[in-house]
């Protein structure tokens, strides 16, 4: 069952549900998500893989996603948004205090927002989805995994693609995704960190 905005309110209040800073606005069955500081939007450094890549004997930048491990990967190949230019082979450019992505464009970038629920006897669990009026211009956020576990909170890194044909403009506080929350059966037996030392959400670099 899903909460209705009387019931998120009820939960924030509570201490149920973590929103961290208060949502100022609660629609009825979902609370916004912000983008966070500038800084903290990433993107892969392809030319410093590919060199890597070239100096293995391949041509192509591939990458075994099945066996790779996402901490160390991003802290070796993570980096900031170049400046922005008018480059058709730049994608992804930072401009002053916005973030130009154009299409096919691709980056990572966390909330504003800590959000889930506490360590101890959680019973909801929670949801991350795009908004639909921004993804009829194109955007797609958080491509996989809306799950956000019950017993686990933290900044969500957002996934960010732009499918459009636009040149999407962002920047901090713009709202770039909604949370919805249900309760579960029962509250688990474990939580997230006992369950998996793997799970982890709340870092762009290496934390997924």
């Amino acid at each position: 069952m899903y909460l209705s905005d009387r019931d998120l309110r009820w939960a924030i209040t509570t201490g149920r549900l973590i929103v961290n800073p208060p949502p100022q606005v609660i629609d009825a069955t979902s609370i916004d998500l912000h983008l966070d500081r500038i800084e903290e939007a990433k993107i892969w450094n392809i030319e410093v893989y590919l060199n890597d890549e070239n100096n293995r004997g391949r041509r192509r930048p591939e990458l075994s996603v099945g066996r790779y491990h996402l901490g160390k990967f991003s802290g070796q190949y993570l980096r900031d948004p170049p400046e922005y230019q008018e480059n058709p082979e730049q994608l992804v450019g930072r401009r002053g205090k916005e973030i130009i992505v154009k299409p096919l464009g691709f980056l990572l970038w966390q909330t504003k927002e800590v959000v889930g629920t506490p360590d101890k006897n959680a019973d909801f669990i929670c949801f991350v989805d795009g908004k639909s009026t921004k993804a009829r211009a194109g955007i797609v956020i958080h491509l996989t995994a809306p799950t956000i576990h019950a017993s686990w909170n933290g900044k969500i890194t957002l996934e960010i693609a732009n499918f459009g044909p636009f040149d999407l403009v962002l920047q901090e506080d713009d709202v770039i995704a909604q949370l919805t929350v249900a309760t579960i059966s029962s509250t688990p037996e474990k939580g997230v960190s006992e369950r998996s030392a793997t799970y982890q959400q709340t870092s762009v670099r290496g934390r997924s």
